[in-house]
């Protein structure tokens, strides 16, 4: 498998590692472990079906506010000078 990177916040974090040592496990072990028995668990479509339609809330509201705000931080990359501009 390779390298996974899971931001989370602290509070979230030390849950997760009281959680896993009272298993006598490590929180990385736990993790892959769910991320392969989630991988060997139907088909990639199914799999980005089911992901879809657990977080179509959150899509459709993201969606929602880039329409009517536009995309975060466009003004910056939309303004910035060119390497060699003068500034």
């Amino acid at each position: 498998m390779a390298n996974l990177t899971i931001r989370m916040d602290q509070p979230e974090k030390d849950r997760l590692m009281a959680w896993v040592a009272i298993r006598r496990s490590n929180a990385t072990a736990y993790i892959k472990d769910l991320i392969a028995a989630d991988m060997a668990t139907g088909s990639p479509e199914e799999r980005a079906a089911a992901w879809f339609r657990e977080n179509e809330a959150a899509l459709s509201a993201e969606a929602e506010h880039i329409e009517k705000r536009g995309v975060p931080g466009s003004h910056l990359a939309l303004n910035h000078p060119w390497p060699d501009a003068e500034v």
